[in-house]
């Protein structure tokens, strides 16, 4: 999924890594995990496929590499996003936690939950103030295309907005269950 990811970033335009990994902090990464450490051997992956190619800018001393995708990256990534979804199973750490829980103290388990909902309170502010830039994007863009873009990424944006609305009151309310049952 990596790569995918990658190829649809570098389709908005060509990206140093770092401005793939900032890219996806600030969009994918809030529904699909991602690291530089897992950045690195996808883009080496997408090189040795044809998928992407590189140039070499110089700032300064240092040498920073750009990546652009191919006119065969672009195919596949077509290729995959037209595929069918399918449907995942949720993968969260933080309930594998609480399943565990009972075998931690109730003070720390109280403590882990008002840190874990501290997280998602910034997280959901984070978001909302994409949602104000991505709003006002909507409104000056002039080019149906572009604007058909922000759209369909406004749509995963409201998506895990709700997500993380949806764990706020969610831990909220076992946080309240808990301190009432004891």
């Amino acid at each position: 999924m990596q790569d995918k990811i990658i190829l649809g970033l570098l389709l908005d335009g060509d990206k140093s890594s770092y401005d793939i990994k900032k890219n996806m902090e600030m969009s994918t990464g809030f529904f699909y995990n991602s690291s530089q450490g897992s950045i690195q051997p996808a883009l080496k992956k997408l090189l040795q496929n044809g998928h992407v190619t590189f140039s070499e800018e110089y700032q300064g001393a240092r040498v920073k590499k750009v990546y652009a995708i191919t006119k065969e990256g672009e195919k596949e990534f077509i290729e995959w996003a037209d595929e069918e979804i399918s449907l995942e199973k949720p993968r969260d750490p933080a309930l594998v936690k609480i399943f565990f829980s009972n075998y931690v103290e109730l003070d720390r388990q109280l403590e882990m939950i008002e840190e874990y909902l501290h997280e998602i309170k910034n997280v959901i502010a984070i978001m909302r103030r994409m949602e104000q830039i991505s709003l006002e994007q909507i409104k000056n863009s002039e080019q149906a295309l572009e604007n058909g873009k922000i759209k369909s990424r406004m749509a995963t944006l409201q998506f895990g907005m709700d997500y993380y609305i949806f764990l706020n009151e969610w831990y909220e309310k076992y946080l309240r269950q808990l301190r009432n049952d004891n």
